[in-house]
């Protein structure tokens, strides 16, 4: 399963919110991965997520493998469509 999403805040991925999406995804059951750009990233590490450069309007996708993580995908697009809470 997977939705996408965009990078609605000025400053892009950064550090601070690249943690919190790596610390979300680590509460997953199975594999959660970031993709954009044509590139396909672990949702759990920092540096990978980082890897992206994902500026404002960058378009990523979240997906999921296995549907008990749901929930976690609904956070992290919900954290992205909050601007990372910096808006």
């Amino acid at each position: 399963m997977e939705k996408a999403t965009l990078v609605k805040n000025e400053f892009g991925m950064h550090a601070r919110p690249a943690g919190v999406i790596a610390k979300i995804a680590r509460t997953a059951h199975d594999e959660i991965w970031l993709c954009a750009n044509s590139d396909k990233v672990d949702a759990t590490s920092i540096i990978d997520i980082l890897t992206l450069g994902a500026v404002k309007g960058t378009k990523v996708v979240i997906e999921i493998e296995n549907h008990e993580d749901v929930e976690i995908l609904n956070q992290i697009i919900d954290f992205f469509e909050a601007g990372f809470e910096e808006m």
